[in-house]
């Protein structure tokens, strides 16, 4: 009975109320932290997904982790942890979902990269995408050169939205490797 206490409360010194406190005040700071990290990071660092949802696999999987790996870890304080983190994600989802213009300045906003078929060379690295990433994302959508672009929007997922012109432009610039 006793080894079950630890399991679940922990040692004596961790299993109060006020530990509880702590771990709620740690967790808050970590996630919002991270969410300023992941920010910074910008849309092609963490790939298909936003921001939010990168704070969340993260802190879920190691409030998760710590418990089932190291025996000083209470159950309980994982438990509390990841409690802690779903709430504010739900939280974060309804204040987003509420100020629209919240949501754009933490999520960001589609930078437009190719107008008219001309690669936007003033915004390329606004959103961590260089010229290199912007022409493989072209090819993968496939575009062989920039003139068959009436605009491409890189999307705060870290999608690239094409728009194909009807009727391809004489100018523009191959996105065959070399070229960018």
């Amino acid at each position: 009975m006793q080894e079950l206490h630890r399991i679940f409360f922990g040692e004596a010194d961790t299993a109060t109320f006020f530990f509880f406190i702590e771990i709620v005040f740690r967790t808050v700071v970590m996630y919002v932290y991270t969410i300023f990290l992941a920010r910074l990071v910008g849309k092609g660092g963490i790939g298909q997904i936003g921001p939010f949802e990168f704070v969340l696999v993260i802190a879920v999987g190691s409030a998760a982790g710590d418990p089932m790996i190291y025996p000083d870890v209470a159950l309980l304080h994982g438990i509390a942890a990841i409690t802690v983190v779903i709430l504010l994600h739900r939280l974060t989802t309804a204040l987003l979902n509420r100020h629209r213009k919240l949501e754009h300045r933490l999520e960001g906003e589609p930078l437009l990269v190719v107008d008219n078929g001309e690669v936007c060379e003033n915004r390329l690295g606004a959103g961590a995408l260089t010229r290199r990433e912007l022409f493989s994302l072209l090819r993968q959508a496939g575009i062989r050169n920039t003139g068959e672009v009436e605009y491409a929007w890189f999307e705060a997922s870290g999608h690239l939205s094409v728009f194909r012109r009807k009727v391809a432009a004489k100018h523009g610039v191959s996105t065959f490797p070399g070229n960018d």
